[in-house]
């Protein structure tokens, strides 16, 4: 009897403490997918430093816009980058060459944490813009995809690790687009 009144309160709190809103659906993609991990990005492979284009490809997809014809999967986004200049000598991702795509993809620009509030960062997926998350310490790049209304958890995918969530103060920072489908 105890174990069932603890686990109707467990329901019951999480009931009235939690609501998460998922504004736009969006593939997850994991940048060590066997299907594309080894290709290589200019010197390195996008299961190695793929995070910020594989997050870049799950937005692409989830609008259903393609590439070249195809399907937007890191593996797609990646040969594209490659052939239209979209990556540095260093392997970094160029953004404002992620327009070139699409006339319907928009770079907005890439911001610091503080630039934004946490209801800066809900309004924006709430009118669908694309908010990249620059986290762990500005070691890695996840795809937002929803937050919860009351506290400052937003979700994620997140394509290189099994999380689905980071708190507003983990990010250090945000890539911002938008796609007008």
């Amino acid at each position: 009897m105890l174990y069932k009144s603890i686990l109707l309160l467990a329901l019951f709190v999480g009931t009235i403490y939690c609501n998460i809103v998922l504004p736009y659906p969006y593939p997850l993609y994991k940048q060590c997918d066997s299907r594309w991990a080894n290709n290589v990005i200019m010197n390195e492979t996008i299961c190695d430093v793929g995070c910020l284009m594989s997050s870049i490809s799950m937005s692409i997809a989830g609008r259903e816009l393609s590439i070249n014809g195809q399907l937007s999967t890191p593996a797609t986004l990646n040969a594209w980058l490659k052939s239209n200049n979209g990556y540095t000598d260093g392997d970094l991702l160029i953004e404002n060459a992620i327009p070139n795509i699409s006339p319907v993809i928009q770079w907005v620009g890439s911001y610091e944490h503080s630039d934004f509030t946490i209801q800066d960062i809900q309004d924006m997926l709430d009118q669908q813009i694309v908010v990249i998350l620059n986290v762990n310490n500005g070691g890695h790049f996840v795809l937002a995809i929803g937050y919860d209304e009351t506290n400052d958890t937003i979700y994620v995918n997140d394509p290189g690790f099994n999380k689905q969530s980071y708190t507003y103060e983990d990010a250090v920072g945000y890539r911002i687009f938008k796609i007008m489908s």
